[in-house]
């Protein structure tokens, strides 16, 4: 497969607005990424005491 060709136009679609996201600025720096993904996992580890309880 030649490196421009996409499996799927869902797969090309999804590339192009990653693209579209990068050079816009609108994509999370790794801070706020990584801060997002310590929110959710604080929220699943209080989900699942939660459920315990019960």
């Amino acid at each position: 497969m030649k490196e421009k060709e996409k499996c799927s136009p869902c797969e090309a679609n999804f590339e192009r607005n990653i693209h579209h996201l990068v050079k816009e600025g609108e994509a999370p720096t790794s801070k706020q990424r990584h801060e997002k993904q310590e929110e959710v996992k604080a929220a699943f580890a209080e989900a699942a005491r939660e459920k315990e309880k019960k």
